[in-house]
């Protein structure tokens, strides 16, 4: 790629996914002022069937596909992705060029009536998208009502609004990208609630033989994050689990030692198998494997085959 050409951006059209993609393409024009980037939004799965629930769309990568397919047909040069929605293996042809700093990885509890999770009353209305969030809340307050919660982060906030629900159940990573980091009422604690894989991450997706591509992105990649969400991502493959699963993990880095806490539940909570392993950082993909063999010994298959 020659200097002053142009790097082809594709991303999703909904506020959190232009506002991530802003603050990228703003981040690689500081560290390349010599390219030009433009961006073109790309209708997904997921986007078209906004009022359908995950578990029905019946898919993995609803939120990527269509960017990854225009990458794979060279119409773009780079996706720009929130990590939590890719599974856990690529199209081959594929890589992640660039993953930059994560920022909150926990999930958000927000309501204008009452302080905190603790603080519901007995069949309170808690909205989320997540099967993640929903066994996990079903484990820790069984008597809560547990809806649907689907749209645009904007669009949820809204509904609670309006008073549909009690309380709902977002990223915080995604409210502090969007400005609304002050409508978060409590930050859930990842004992309470671990997060999704690669919750809080971005990932810029690029074609794996696209060496310029790579070289161009790879200015604002973090290496603390990836390997953090490296060992996220193969315990994800290990079992074979998608965004629509009940399956969360969470790495976390001191020095050269690597902890990732992984969990596996039922959807609605009664069953939450759970695994923590520290190792070293040099070896993330590994550690995910070690975690997934010892949820798998606890019981995952039989809890990921009732799901998918």
């Amino acid at each position: 790629m020659s200097r002053n050409s142009q790097v082809r951006v594709g991303t999703r059209g909904s506020l959190l996914a232009t506002t991530q993609t802003q603050w990228v393409v703003e981040q690689l024009r500081a560290a390349h002022p010599e390219y030009g980037f433009n961006t073109t939004i790309i209708q997904t799965t997921g986007d078209t069937q906004r009022d359908v629930p995950f578990a029905s769309v019946g898919t993995k990568g609803m939120f990527v596909k269509e960017i990854e397919q225009a990458l794979l047909d060279n119409a773009i040069d780079i996706g720009v992705h929130s990590l939590k929605d890719m599974p856990g293996t690529l199209p081959e042809g594929l890589s992640l060029g660039c993953i930059p700093a994560r920022e909150d990885p926990l999930d958000a509890f927000i309501s204008n009536k009452f302080a905190g999770l603790e603080a519901l009353p007995i069949g309170a209305i808690v909205g989320t998208s997540s099967a993640r969030r929903h066994s996990q809340l079903a484990s820790f307050r069984p008597d809560l009502q547990i809806q649907e919660l689907r749209g645009n982060l904007d669009t949820r906030l809204r509904k609670l609004d309006d008073g549909e629900y009690d309380a709902i159940i977002v990223a915080c990573a995604g409210l502090i990208r969007l400005g609304f980091a002050d409508r978060i009422t409590e930050r859930i604690s990842a004992e309470l609630c671990l997060p999704a894989v690669g919750q809080g991450a971005l990932a810029i997706e690029t074609r794996s033989k696209d060496r310029d591509t790579i070289g161009i992105v790879g200015a604002i990649h973090c290496t603390a994050t990836a390997t953090c969400v490296t060992a996220e991502r193969s315990l994800l493959n290990a079992l074979g689990g998608g965004c629509s699963v009940p399956v969360a993990a969470y790495a976390t880095i001191a020095g050269s030692a690597l902890t990732l806490t992984a969990l596996v539940a039922s959807l609605d909570g009664s069953r939450v198998l759970k695994a923590t392993v520290t190792g070293s950082s040099r070896d993330a993909d590994g550690l995910g494997r070690e975690v997934a063999e010892i949820l798998f010994s606890q019981g995952a298959a039989e809890i990921l085959e009732s799901i998918q």
